[in-house]
């Protein structure tokens, strides 16, 4: 599964361009990359569009033109990464299948991640668990124990934040 070598290595930066301060690409890079004719390509667009909801495409998915190699001008589309998934989605054939492939790799992966840093964070809560238990009986006993109790509590709330930070992790999509 995470042999690739059915599709030539490729640089996606020759895909992708900015535009706007979005990254985008264009029908035609998609066609060239696939190896399938334009036309099929804008097809393909156009049918994604219509099973997509109007704002999805309004948001990924813009008409431009371009001028052939006859000095006619021709349609394309400018696409968002959400479009190019949308459309790359449906495609079939090695290339199409290596790309799915990396996308399902990445999404095991960030299951792992996150499996394994919820089980990280049960085993830290557990033993938290444990030691405010104990500190709070401490501040039940008696005064020198109550002033243990004290400090104790500065040392488990930052602790207890800290535990947060690595059981609830922020996502970075984008």
């Amino acid at each position: 599964m995470n042999n690739h070598s059915v599709i030539p290595a490729f640089d996606f930066r020759e895909m992708v361009q900015a535009k706007n301060g979005e990254v985008v690409t264009t029908s035609r890079k998609i066609a060239k990359y696939f190896g399938k004719r334009h036309g099929d390509v804008l097809r393909k667009i156009e049918q994604v569009k219509a099973d997509c909801s109007r704002e999805f495409s309004q948001r990924n998915f813009a008409s431009a033109d371009y001028i052939d190699e006859q000095g006619k001008v021709r349609p394309m589309y400018s696409l968002t990464k959400d479009g190019w998934i949308m459309v790359v989605m449906g495609f079939t054939g090695k290339a199409a299948a290596a790309i799915k492939e990396s996308y399902i790799a990445a999404f095991n992966w960030m299951a792992e991640q996150l499996s394994r840093r919820m089980a990280i964070g049960e085993e830290m809560q557990h033993r938290y668990a444990i030691k405010e238990t104990r500190s709070k009986l401490k501040g039940t006993i008696g005064s020198r124990l109550m002033n243990e109790r004290k400090k104790e509590k500065r040392v488990l709330a930052v602790e207890h934040e800290y535990i947060l930070q690595v059981t609830q992790p922020e996502l970075l999509i984008n």
